[in-house]
């Protein structure tokens, strides 16, 4: 018979394989190339901010705060829906399991931490020179706290309490110990491990005699699981993944309907209504156009903001690459059956107002901040229109193939 360990590891490898799978589509060549650019890009202009670092700024604080939300680990218990019925019987075995999820969320997550304390450290020195010894406490405490969290969280869920109390708590503890090190060097800031490890014991003693709460966590399971696949979607089709749908009605003057609503203007619609009122595309994008815009008026440097720039416009329109399959092979074209050359007519049109608009708005940002190198922003549209055209070629073929 199948341990309650050996579960766990089954479903912990069978999610690594997926996201083996997905990793390929993900980090193709192009994008791979994109990444190690702006990488560079980003300690390029990293290290020439930290020369002349602002001030009026608590920039303790910043890092603190930034390092307090990192702290904060999802526990990944990797639970179905059937895992209510058929394990139910099971339910005093699966203190292995959880034990198994808090290890595992705990090792998986711990690189982020590890990449954030890399990027703090050259600030952390230049503000505090010659006090190594307050980053290796920090660094201590950036082991220790998400463990902490880890265990408070398990037992948290089990008393049936909210999340958002418990993010509120772990945020107010853990950003205390950072900040009080950071700020005075005041070993008082170890108060916030006694405090941690305290609530844990004084939750693990309530929540002995509670149930497994099989509801919640599985409906955690699902949301991180659903999470996952829409970051995935901005690079390749994910099988599985349920966008849901929300009018914005301050966008309504953009959907109005055409005059002629016939084949040749169906499809072009259809894309952009999907697009307006998605729940998920369009937030990912306007939090991605928000990144870039907010990276390129920080750094300020002409060259880098024009890479960043790039880089954003090639991620936004293989973004936009989901948006064929859901309409294409949806419902509409069963309805009122269109042309394949119509269909991807349609979706070239869109993805050429959707890259204008975005590359406008670049170019407005980037000539605010750097105007004597003003011909860089042909950047944005030459990717915009390079990477719609490799697109739209891609898609082609694709279908000529299913098509033979």
């Amino acid at each position: 018979m199948m341990t309650a360990k050996q579960l766990f590891i089954n479903r912990h490898r069978a999610k690594r394989k997926e996201k083996q799978y997905y990793n390929k589509f993900i980090f193709n060549g192009h994008f791979t190339v994109f990444l190690v650019i702006l990488i560079g890009a980003f300690i390029l202009g990293y290290g020439e901010w930290l020369r002349n670092i602002p001030q009026g700024i608590d920039y303790f604080l910043a890092v603190g705060a930034i390092l307090a939300i990192s702290s904060n680990f999802p526990l990944k218990t990797y639970l179905e829906e059937a895992d209510s019925l058929f394990l139910l019987p099971y339910e005093l075995q699966m203190k292995t399991y959880i034990r198994q999820s808090i290890w595992v969320s705990y090792y998986t997550r711990m690189p982020l931490q590890v990449i954030l304390l890399v990027i703090a450290y050259p600030l952390v020195h230049a503000l505090a020179p010659n006090k190594t010894t307050v980053f290796i406490t920090v660094t201590v405490f950036a082991v220790i706290f998400p463990l902490l969290g880890l265990l408070i969280k398990w037992h948290w869920f089990k008393f049936g309490l909210e999340t958002w109390s418990l993010n509120v708590v772990l945020f107010v503890i853990n950003l205390s110990g950072y900040y009080v090190m950071l700020s005075s060097q005041n070993m008082h800031s170890f108060g916030s491990i006694c405090v941690l490890v305290i609530l844990y014991l004084f939750l693990r003693k309530l929540s002995e005699q509670q149930r497994l709460p099989w509801a919640f966590l599985i409906k955690q399971a699902r949301q991180q699981q659903a999470n996952y696949y829409k970051y995935v979607s901005m690079f390749t089709d994910v099988k599985g993944l349920q966008e849901g749908a929300v009018r914005r009605r301050y966008l309504d003057f953009l959907l109005t309907t055409p005059k002629s609503f016939n084949e040749g203007t169906m499809y072009p619609y259809l894309f952009k209504r999907n697009f307006l009122r998605g729940k998920d595309a369009f937030n990912l994008t306007m939090r991605l156009v928000l990144i870039s815009v907010l990276l390129m008026i920080w750094l300020s440097q002409p060259y880098i903001s024009a890479v960043i720039g790039s880089l954003a416009m090639y991620i936004l329109i293989l973004q936009m690459a989901q948006f064929y399959t859901q309409e294409a092979y949806g419902l509409w074209p069963q309805v009122w059956p269109a042309s394949e050359e119509l269909v991807i007519q349609g979706y070239k049109q869109f993805l050429n107002i959707i890259a204008t608009i975005i590359s406008v708005l670049f170019s407005i940002v980037y000539l605010t901040f750097n105007f004597s190198h003003g011909f860089l922003i042909i950047c944005f549209f030459a990717v915009a229109f390079f990477t719609i055209r490799r697109t739209i070629k891609k898609l082609k073929y694709k279908e000529a193939l299913l098509r033979d």
